[in-house]
């Protein structure tokens, strides 16, 4: 008798008609499935997970896996290690070209030399060239190579005749060359990402350059020379690039001023462009921004114009303060990150203390404030810091500061223009040149319950910023255990935060490696006195 799980089995093979029938009774028989069951497009997915050579040797198995690994939409060829011989030969030969550049880890690994007897790659492309194939052209060619650029343009060529979409190079070659004129003429690529690692390229003619590009959604270029050519004011135009969505720089030689209008960008970056000091952004659809290693100091007037009503995130890193800044931004949501140049405590004076204060009253509408702590030294080096325009729609303060009592001001200046923040981030640098009350296998006394000279500053100005204590949620302290000062301030927020609900201190278990002695703080931490019942107090 047939039982009821069998007849639920046999029922489900035959409505999905996968079951094999026996040929005596006509009953179907259960059988496992196989890989090569599996659609086409299911089997395409599964190989963009494995190196190429192997999805090349697929095509050994059926003429089915032939016309699958012809028509194979994304081709990585940067899965291609190269041997520890060939490593070191490149090693010998990159060096000797560029001795003094840095290459990211592991990029020798996929970097190999074209040889043009034995180049897989134009292989590949010449063998798809010659069988039927589908209407949609190629999707993505990536790969990583030193070769000449005259190989490096025959590549280019054959990609661009199986129309691809999406082509990314990284490259090192043995002098300067122009970027092949076809990459701004082709009609369909979307994506393109070039990165030369030496000795970098020239771009094409600006004629050329604006005639092009007319499907080009995302561009990454790095290693581009501009010293005969410093200023691109008319290049990215919305005329130039009607499709661009995503524009990223990098390491632009000689580049100075720069002016992008594209009405279609949502996200530009801007790194490593060392002699920057003039940016003017408009794009009504913007919505990240990211400046890094630009606007040198002392050099000419600096100039930033952002108009981007969309505007959702601005990162301004590793850059110098503008001297003339002008944000066109009323986005109630913008998180904004500032992370300055390093700059000697002698050169800090009253420009850079201004230029700073009208750059934090361009973002005062942000959501999100990130600081770094270079930007609470400047603060602090300025008289009259009333002069902060609040920020009424802070609700997120990150801080990486000194401490001390020379950074009390400017931190408490920051809490009385920031009376809605809800969540305070504190990252605690120590200052090399302060003199600070190490105590060791003492440290534990730091956290007892009387009141240290730091926290009676803090207790003075605690009415200055009562609504910012008053409306204080979370607290994150990062850093903690090096000093008096830090201790201090933790007491206070506690003793003051009215409507706190949870602090979180990172313990710094490399100064404090007794497990005791860290215990015993924590204990001592979690008897203070605080101002919200409610409040807890976890350790990280």
């Amino acid at each position: 008798m047939e039982t009821r799980s069998a007849k639920r089995r046999r029922l489900s093979l035959l409505q999905d008609g996968t079951g094999d029938h026996d040929a005596s009774s006509g009953l179907p028989t259960c059988r496992r499935r196989q890989i090569g069951d599996l659609p086409d497009d299911v089997l395409r997915h599964i190989f963009t997970f494995l190196p190429i050579k192997a999805i090349a040797r697929t095509s050994l198995v059926s003429k089915r896996w032939a016309a699958l690994w012809r028509s194979l939409p994304d081709l990585d060829f940067t899965t291609i290690e190269s041997s520890d011989r060939g490593i070191s030969a490149l090693e010998k030969l990159v060096m000797s070209n560029g001795p003094n550049l840095e290459f990211p880890q592991g990029f020798l690994k996929f970097l190999y030399m074209v040889d043009p007897e034995q180049d897989f790659i134009r292989q590949v492309l010449k063998h798809r060239s010659r069988l039927p194939q589908p209407g949609d052209g190629l999707r993505l060619l990536r790969f990583c190579a030193y070769l000449s650029f005259t190989r490096l343009n025959n590549l280019m060529r054959d990609a661009f005749r199986h129309k691809v979409k999406a082509l990314d190079i990284e490259v090192a070659t043995k002098d300067y060359f122009n970027l092949p004129k076809r990459v701004a003429t082709s009609e369909h690529l979307q994506a393109f990402r070039f990165v030369s690692r030496f000795p970098g390229f020239r771009l094409p003619p600006l004629s050329t350059m604006k005639n092009g590009f007319r499907s080009l959604r995302k561009l990454h270029l790095s290693g581009v020379i501009l010293y005969n050519q410093p200023f691109l004011l008319d290049l990215f135009t919305e005329s130039s690039f009607p499709a661009l969505r995503k524009l990223s720089l990098s390491k632009c030689l000689g580049l100075e001023k720069i002016s992008i209008k594209c009405g279609a960008l949502e996200s530009i970056v801007i790194k490593n462009c060392s002699k920057m000091n003039f940016l003017d952004v408009r794009g009504p659809k913007l919505e990240r921004l990211r400046v890094s290693g630009c606007f040198p100091r002392g050099g000419h007037k600096s100039v930033l114009n952002i108009c981007a009503p969309r505007l959702e995130v601005l990162d301004w890193e590793g850059s110098d303060l503008p001297d003339h800044c002008c944000l066109h931004n009323s986005n109630p949501t913008i998180k904004v990150s500032l992370g300055f140049l390093n700059i000697k405590i002698d050169d800090i004076h009253e420009k850079p203390a201004r230029s700073l204060l009208r750059f934090l009253s361009r973002i005062s509408h942000a959501r999100s404030l990130r600081m770094d702590s270079l930007s609470i030294k400047i603060l602090g080096n300025m008289d009259g810091l009333e002069v902060l325009q609040p920020f009424r729609n802070l609700a997120h303060l990150e801080l990486s500061t000194f401490i001390g009592r020379p950074y009390i001001p400017p931190l408490v200046s920051l809490f009385m223009n920031a009376p809605f923040v809800e969540c305070l981030h504190i990252k605690l640098v120590p200052e090399h040149n302060m003199h600070k009350n190490q105590l060791n296998a003492n440290l534990a006394h730091l956290w007892d319950l009387s009141v240290s000279e730091e926290e009676k500053q803090w207790e003075i100005r605690s009415k200055a910023i009562g609504s910012f204590l008053d409306r204080l949620k979370v607290v994150k302290i990062m850093g903690l255990l090096d000093c008096e000062e830090e201790a201090s301030l933790t007491k206070f927020l506690l003793r003051n935060g009215k409507s706190l609900n949870k602090m979180i201190l990172c313990l710094e278990a490399a100064k404090v490696k007794d497990s005791t002695l860290r215990q015993k703080i924590r204990s001592r931490i979690v008897e203070f006195s605080k101002a919200a019942s409610i409040a807890k107090i976890s350790f990280c």
